[in-house]
């Protein structure tokens, strides 16, 4: 390997790094990095999907998307595009994408920096609604990936909470899918990975009722004073349902939530409304036809009192990057 190459795969390295931090569904980090040549590969990790939550294989895909991107962003910091082949093998599919470190240009590191600070908060947030132009600021970000942000208006909040609570109870009902949860809710630390109790708060009234996080182990966050009243609610929605259309929600995904935690504010995912067919469909009907739903979230000002939320464990980046 010459010179010029190692410098290449050394970046290609440090950035694969920064993507353990991305999110994904149940914090599995269903993906691998394999470090060759001069890129970087990679690779859905079909040992991590939840077989009755996602059988499809495309909340995985979302999640790899979702490290997709991050791992641009720290090109991107570092003074370098990206330069991205997506599923670049039809007869590999888990290959989800080769990067190489791509021309130079002027460093951005605010999302980068985001990275490390980005968390997922499942406490109430606050009275005060998110800003129009933050939220029109996260519809661009979502529009890069061609994916539609829409935010859940007034009136159409009582349908996306009626799929929200049903999606809630067919999971709760259906043992495959409590199975689901209660193996990555039940994870010990030296897993590194899955939804710790440190991470869930316990039950409080919301007009939206988040996920039974709590099915084997007691809630161990404290949910604070906030009231939620100001949450605003997103659903990313792409416009077919092929593998890249997954793959670049999980990029917006990305997108929307470093651009987010960038601006002050905090979110947590929906994932259970696209989980339950009956529930995603509602939400088809309330986003008006033409797109599909990939992902719900909730997003808001964090109540000052609270502190930041946890900060949820990441496998080592030895078990995630390595070479052929």
């Amino acid at each position: 390997m010459t010179m010029p190459d190692r410098a290449e795969l050394d970046q290609i390295a440090e950035a694969s790094i920064a993507a353990v931090r991305a999110p994904s569904i149940f914090n599995t980090q269903p993906w691998r990095w394999r470090l060759t040549g001069n890129h970087g590969e990679l690779w859905a990790d079909r040992d991590r999907q939840l077989a009755r939550l996602d059988p499809g294989g495309r909340l995985l895909l979302l999640s790899c998307g979702a490290a997709l991107h991050h791992a641009t962003v720290a090109l991107l910091a570092a003074g370098y595009a990206a330069d991205v082949s997506r599923l670049p093998e039809p007869q590999r599919p888990d290959l989800v994408a080769r990067v190489r470190r791509g021309p130079p240009c002027p460093p951005d590191d605010e999302l980068y920096r985001a990275i490390y600070r980005r968390r997922t908060d499942r406490r109430p947030f606050g009275d005060e609604r998110p800003a129009g132009a933050i939220l029109a600021e996260l519809r661009t970000a979502a529009g890069r990936h061609g994916v539609r942000l829409h935010v859940v208006r007034h009136d159409q909040l009582s349908a996306f909470t009626a799929a929200v609570a049903h999606a809630g109870a067919v999971e709760h009902d259906d043992a495959g899918m409590r199975g689901d949860v209660l193996a990555w809710t039940t994870r010990t630390r030296a897993d590194r990975d899955g939804v710790p109790a440190r991470s869930v708060p316990a039950a409080t009234g919301r007009t939206v009722a988040p996920r039974d996080l709590a099915l084997a182990r007691p809630a161990a966050l404290e949910p604070g004073p906030g009231s939620d009243r100001g949450t605003a609610y997103v659903v990313l929605a792409i416009a077919a349902e092929e593998p890249g259309d997954w793959l670049a929600a999980g990029e917006a995904l990305s997108d929307v939530w470093l651009t987010l935690t960038a601006r002050g504010l905090v979110a947590s995912p929906i994932s259970e409304v696209i989980e339950v067919e009956p529930a995603r469909q509602a939400l088809r009907r309330l986003l008006g036809g033409g797109t599909a739903p990939a992902i719900a979230l909730r997003i808001g000002v964090p109540v000052a009192d609270n502190g930041p939320a946890p900060a949820t464990a990441r496998r080592c980046a030895t078990d995630i990057v390595g070479l052929p």
